[in-house]
């Protein structure tokens, strides 16, 4: 990647550091629009054209989400890594847990 420098998730403080910068962002990616993760634990977006919603919180240094509306699975905790422009902000995060790794291009 030109411009872009990816970094390893250190554990909790970096994953926190992480999803607080991304707050109330935008997050996009080829299957999913309109997505966001709020300061109040709660997240929602489109994915493949179903409006969903649910919760999510950190624990032991991973994200962790629960679906509430429109998609189901069970409760997930992810790994997360960003990937940071060479100003410093957060251009895009990498989601990893049991069912694969997912990255999202992060918005104003």
């Amino acid at each position: 990647m030109i411009g872009m420098l990816a970094l390893p998730n250190n554990g909790a403080a970096q994953t926190g550091e992480i999803i607080q910068s991304i707050l109330g962002r935008p997050l996009q990616s080829a299957q999913v629009s309109q997505a966001y993760i709020h300061a109040d634990g709660s997240l929602e977006g489109v994915f493949n054209g179903i409006s969903f919603a649910g919760t999510w919180t950190l624990e032991d240094g991973k994200y962790c989400r629960k679906f509430t509306r429109g998609l189901t699975g069970a409760p997930i905790c992810m790994t997360v890594t960003a990937e940071y422009a060479p100003n410093g902000a957060v251009r895009a995060v990498i989601f990893a847990g049991p069912g694969g790794r997912a990255r999202f291009v992060v918005g104003q």
